[in-house]
């Protein structure tokens, strides 16, 4: 009888610290409820849960792990805690979904500095829309890569587009044998033109009117418009480089995108019924998009 309730104490103790132990992976890696602790109780796949999820925090692990890692007395990352970061979340990762019967491995943690395309990546989508339903930006900064940036065939291209479709602002920028040409468009104004000596990064801070740090003709950017309007971007492939801008959103919430890195880690995943291998565009740190 004794060797019984041993057992039973034995069982109920290691139950508790499973328990335990799930709790705290969970909360480690922002309370995300995986699909896949249903998969014994229920007849559907969800394999399509499992890898939204998987992709959702380690999307999330790459964005804070980048933020830990951010000086922003100078604006530079300690690569080593970055990495740190990244390898204790991916040991953590792996250790939760084996529970549920997975594998789980992270490769290539290495980040590179993005293109102005939606995800980041040289080959993602070049024209789309940065933010919508905007109310005021406060700040909106650019350092676009010179040395990468397309010529007048293929301009990067920057506009604030009003709810009816209607240009608010634009601003094209292109590279001439190492002039960078910047053309400036309010509504349908008269177009007003800067001509800069390409360096990188060529720092553009487009509310504050400077370039490289040095006062220059207004850029004329709409912070508050008085109507909602979205921020879209074109030609994104053709010039790589950082982007922040902030503000607040018609909602009355504030916003902050910061586009300043894009990691491109490998995930892989694998059960009884399934095996996945699939590359994870991250903007870092990220914000809204």
């Amino acid at each position: 009888m004794k060797s019984f309730n041993d057992s039973a104490q034995l069982l109920l103790i290691a139950g508790f610290a499973i328990g335990v132990g799930i709790v705290v992976i969970t909360v480690m890696l922002n309370n995300v409820i995986y699909a896949s602790n249903m998969a014994s109780e229920s007849s559907i796949d969800t394999s399509r849960y499992d890898i939204a999820n998987a992709i959702q925090t380690t999307t999330e692990a790459y964005q804070d792990a980048y933020r830990y890692a951010l000086d922003g007395s100078n604006n530079t990352t300690d690569d080593t805690q970055y990495r740190k970061y990244i390898e204790s979340y991916s040991r953590k990762a792996s250790q939760n979904y084996a529970i549920a019967g997975f594998t789980f491995h992270l490769q290539d943690h290495d980040y590179s500095e993005p293109y102005f395309t939606h995800n980041g990546l040289a080959e993602g989508k070049s024209n789309w829309t940065l933010v919508s339903n905007v109310d005021t930006a406060e700040v909106f900064y650019l350092t676009p890569n010179t040395s990468s940036m397309g010529n007048e065939s293929n301009p990067l291209v920057i506009e604030a587009v009003n709810h009816s479709g209607s240009s608010l602002w634009l601003m094209r920028m292109y590279n001439t044998s190492g002039t960078i040409n910047i053309t400036v468009i309010v509504s349908s104004s008269i177009p007003s033109y800067r001509n800069v000596t390409a360096v990188t990064p060529l720092e553009i801070n487009i509310t504050g009117n400077q370039i490289n740090g040095a006062g220059v003709p207004s850029f004329n950017y709409p912070t508050s418009a008085g109507q909602d309007y979205s921020i879209n971007i074109y030609n994104g492939n053709s010039t790589g480089g950082m982007c922040t801008i902030s503000g607040n959103l018609t909602s009355g919430h504030p916003f902050t995108i910061m586009r300043h890195q894009v990691a491109n880690p490998t995930l892989r995943m694998s059960s009884g019924q399934m095996s996945i291998n699939r590359t994870v565009p991250i903007i870092l740190p990220g914000g809204i998009s």
